[in-house]
């Protein structure tokens, strides 16, 4: 992976939804930021606009249930996953996201609609180097039945092993080096998934206010209730896509082949915390 300047977007892009847990209408607007600044999530429906950093240092970690939530002070953000994951795997480093509630809209359930958006906002080569946190020796982190390892690579590279009991979702795996062009054709796409049997359950948590058939894949004891996949192995892909938009938020590019199995937002947020201390020590 040769070392790149640093990069925004050319020009504003605005796109608005409802947010797959709240329900809540939203419009988020992106604007392109200086060298340096990194993704910065702006409140403007607060008084002051309050700014929170897309950084692991301001994950919560007692609110990762199905998302991954950021927070600043009072201000808070969360499912902000699939835009963190479109603008790692596009090389954006420094983005203004404007957003007048706490959660994102989440539109067909994918990264597609945000790559999208920063496709045609533009790209901006900024006049600074990127400094990517590059894995230069084996590491191993494990959680639970969770595990993830990380070995030296010339790319960005992540392969993951899902399992279930699922009649209808056997064990998948899936494997990509991560370039704009391969995470746009190949992983964006793949929108989220749950198990009909979850859905209760998850409501009555409050979450998933928001979702329909149209922005997540439904997955029955028979039959998907969707009645299709965009890929033959989309929930994998759709692993793939949250583990890119969560360690996004160490803030600098990665170089290294990353290979997780059984692991969700929480384990990620601790891999971050583990990465961090390995490769910038």
């Amino acid at each position: 992976m040769p070392n790149r300047f640093q990069q925004t977007i050319t020009e504003p892009a605005e796109i608005s939804g409802k947010g797959l847990h709240s329900g809540l209408a939203a419009t988020l607007r992106f604007l392109p930021a200086p060298a340096g600044q990194g993704v910065v999530f702006r409140r403007i429906d607060l008084p002051g606009a309050p700014e929170i950093p897309a950084r692991s240092e301001n994950l919560v970690h007692t609110d990762l249930m199905r998302h991954t939530t950021l927070a600043a002070g009072e201000a808070r953000v969360f499912t902000i996953e699939h835009l963190m994951a479109a603008t790692a795997a596009l090389g954006i480093d420094n983005l203004i996201v404007e957003i007048d509630t706490e959660e994102p809209p989440f539109l067909d359930g994918s990264s597609l609609p945000f790559v999208e958006l920063l496709t045609r906002a533009g790209i901006k080569v900024l006049e600074a180097p990127t400094t990517p946190l590059v894995v230069s020796r084996p590491l191993a982190f494990r959680d639970g039945d969770a595990e993830i390892t990380a070995l030296p690579s010339d790319d960005f590279r992540v392969t993951f092993f899902y399992s279930s009991d699922e009649p209808l979702l056997p064990n998948q795996q899936g494997d990509f080096v991560i370039t704009p062009e391969t995470f746009t054709r190949e992983i964006a796409p793949a929108r989220t998934f749950c198990f009909f049997h979850e859905i209760e359950q998850l409501r009555a948590r409050g979450l998933i206010r928001g979702g329909n058939l149209s922005s997540s894949v439904v997955i029955g004891r028979k039959a998907i209730i969707n009645l299709s996949l965009r890929f033959e192995d989309e929930p994998v892909r759709h692993k793939i896509l949250d583990f890119i938009g969560d360690i996004a938020l160490l803030g600098r590019p990665l170089q290294g082949h990353f290979m997780a199995s059984k692991s969700g937002h929480r384990v990620h947020a601790a891999f971050c915390n583990f990465l961090r201390k390995e490769l910038e020590s």
